[in-house]
């Protein structure tokens, strides 16, 4: 069946441009007209057509706290796993993010160098930084870049300003906070060697 078929927005490839590399449209991002590609969605005529046809397709669009993003249907579990080593990096990143003095939250805006500032003063916090895995810079303020180019990357953060550096939190950071709240960590009582397991509900 054809796009016509489905009476479809005009900005269907766009959107699909985006959810089908795995990233989110939050209704606060600015950057190449992402505010404007949720409202199109969340119209409810759009959202019930773009589904059918994105099920044609073998995508299912899922709607989450003021954003959107794709799953696949009858997605193999050699993805789903992918998906699980992609949180579990986030783990980390969140715990540190949620310990600053200034939290950062939905919406909040801020620069590497205020994060790096603050865990350079902070030693619990300049620990929680260090052992974030992946991440081999030689200075703090450089990780911290790091990690806000993974979160950009990934949908979570919009650059705001290059020259000064402002990130701004998208409301599909709602989605990493909703997954790693799920996660319960365990003792497996019945292993020898006390090792600890994950659990993703």
């Amino acid at each position: 069946m054809s796009a016509e078929e489905f009476n479809l927005p005009k900005q269907t490839h766009d959107i699909f441009g985006v959810m089908a590399r795995g990233n989110f449209i939050s209704s606060n991002g600015t950057r190449d007209g992402m505010n404007r590609l949720y409202d199109i969605i969340n119209n409810p005529d759009n959202f019930d057509r773009l589904q059918a046809y994105f099920n044609v397709i073998r995508y299912n669009i899922e709607r989450g706290n003021n954003y959107f993003y794709f799953s696949k249907l009858g997605e193999p579990n050699s993805e789903l796993e992918k998906k699980l080593e992609r949180f579990e990096r986030y783990i980390d990143i969140i715990d540190l993010l949620a310990s600053m003095d200034n939290k950062i939250t939905i919406g909040s805006r801020f620069r590497p160098s205020e994060i790096a500032e603050e865990c350079n003063a902070n030693v619990r916090l300049k620990q929680k930084l260090q052992k974030i895995p992946l991440y081999r810079s030689e200075t703090l303020h450089n990780k911290v870049r790091e990690i806000c180019d993974l979160m950009s990357r990934d949908s979570f953060l919009e650059l705001e300003d290059e020259k000064t550096e402002s990130y701004k939190v998208l409301d599909s950071y709602n989605y990493l906070l909703d997954i790693i709240n799920a996660i319960a960590i365990y003792d497996d009582s019945n292993s020898s060697d006390d090792t600890q397991a994950i659990v993703y509900n």
